[in-house]
């Protein structure tokens, strides 16, 4: 998990976004006190399986009105978008994305 982390925040860095930062305790990235990307395990039969959601565009923050992220009362959620002068779109983060598990994971990932 730490590792994906790590993922989200150089990615995050290469999109130019600045001060995304883990929190203790608490799983995901937040910025300027709110919350850019969740994580999840699933574990089912002794397989587990990771994921990860980035909020890119302002568009995905609306679906959580009603939410609290965490389950902390008073955080917000956010967006690449809301840091950029810029908007980037899913498919241009998905390229920061990319280089960044490249990186951390020290793989080479291709399209199928």
């Amino acid at each position: 998990m730490r590792a994906l982390e790590e993922c989200i925040l150089i990615a995050l860095e290469k999109a130019g976004v600045q001060g995304a930062t883990r929190e203790e305790d608490l799983t995901g990235v937040w910025v300027q006190n709110k919350k850019i990307a969740a994580l999840g395990v699933k574990v089912r039969r002794w397989v587990t399986m990771h994921g990860l959601a980035v909020n890119v565009e302002h568009s995905c923050v609306s679906y959580f009105v009603g939410i609290v992220p965490c389950g902390l009362v008073g955080r917000q959620v956010c967006c690449i978008n809301d840091f950029l002068d810029e908007p980037m779109s899913v498919a241009e983060f998905s390229v920061c994305m990319k280089e960044a598990m490249e990186e951390v994971f020290e793989v080479a990932l291709v399209e199928v």
